[in-house]
Protein backbone atom coordinates (compact mmCIF):
# COMPACT_ATOMS: atom_id res chain seq x y z
CA UNK A 1 0.00 0.00 0.00
CA UNK A 2 1.15 3.30 -0.57
CA UNK A 3 0.10 6.77 0.81
CA UNK A 4 -0.21 10.01 -0.82
CA UNK A 5 -0.63 13.28 0.80
CA UNK A 6 -1.93 16.53 -1.01
CA UNK A 7 -2.08 20.04 0.28
CA UNK A 8 -4.73 22.34 -1.06
CA UNK A 9 -5.88 25.33 -0.98
CA UNK A 10 -9.18 25.37 0.13
CA UNK A 11 -11.72 22.51 0.95
CA UNK A 12 -13.40 22.43 -2.13
CA UNK A 13 -10.53 21.29 -3.72
CA UNK A 14 -9.87 19.04 -1.22
CA UNK A 15 -13.31 17.30 -1.52
CA UNK A 16 -12.99 17.05 -5.35
CA UNK A 17 -9.54 15.48 -5.53
CA UNK A 18 -11.54 13.04 -3.00
CA UNK A 19 -14.29 12.81 -4.53
CA UNK A 20 -11.36 11.38 -7.88
CA UNK A 21 -9.95 9.34 -5.50
CA UNK A 22 -13.32 7.14 -4.61
CA UNK A 23 -13.69 6.86 -8.42
CA UNK A 24 -10.90 5.30 -8.90
CA UNK A 25 -11.73 2.64 -6.14
CA UNK A 26 -9.04 4.22 -3.80
CA UNK A 27 -9.77 5.27 -0.33
CA UNK A 28 -9.02 8.60 0.90
CA UNK A 29 -9.41 11.49 4.17
CA UNK A 30 -9.65 14.53 4.78
CA UNK A 31 -7.89 15.31 8.19
CA UNK A 32 -8.89 18.11 10.17
CA UNK A 33 -5.95 20.53 12.06
CA UNK A 34 -5.65 18.30 14.97
CA UNK A 35 -4.94 15.09 12.34
CA UNK A 36 -2.63 17.19 10.47
CA UNK A 37 -1.04 18.38 13.93
CA UNK A 38 -0.44 14.71 14.66
CA UNK A 39 0.57 13.77 11.80
CA UNK A 40 3.26 16.29 11.50
CA UNK A 41 4.67 15.59 14.96
CA UNK A 42 4.92 11.56 13.98
CA UNK A 43 7.13 12.33 11.14
CA UNK A 44 8.93 14.71 13.32
CA UNK A 45 9.48 12.05 15.76
CA UNK A 46 10.56 9.84 13.31
CA UNK A 47 13.35 11.81 11.90
CA UNK A 48 14.90 12.33 15.52
CA UNK A 49 14.47 8.73 16.84
CA UNK A 50 17.42 7.45 18.36
CA UNK A 51 16.58 4.37 20.47
CA UNK A 52 17.92 6.00 23.41
CA UNK A 53 16.43 6.29 26.56
CA UNK A 54 15.89 9.60 27.96
CA UNK A 55 14.58 11.31 31.21
CA UNK A 56 10.53 12.82 31.14
CA UNK A 57 12.15 15.84 32.86
CA UNK A 58 14.74 16.18 29.58
CA UNK A 59 12.30 15.90 27.18
CA UNK A 60 9.75 18.78 28.92
CA UNK A 61 13.43 21.42 29.16
CA UNK A 62 13.46 20.48 25.23
CA UNK A 63 9.93 21.12 24.17
CA UNK A 64 9.84 24.25 26.65
CA UNK A 65 12.56 25.98 24.71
Amino acid sequence: METLIINTKNASSAKFILELVQKLGESGKILNVEEKEDFSLGALMNLEKTNKKVTRETIFKKLKK
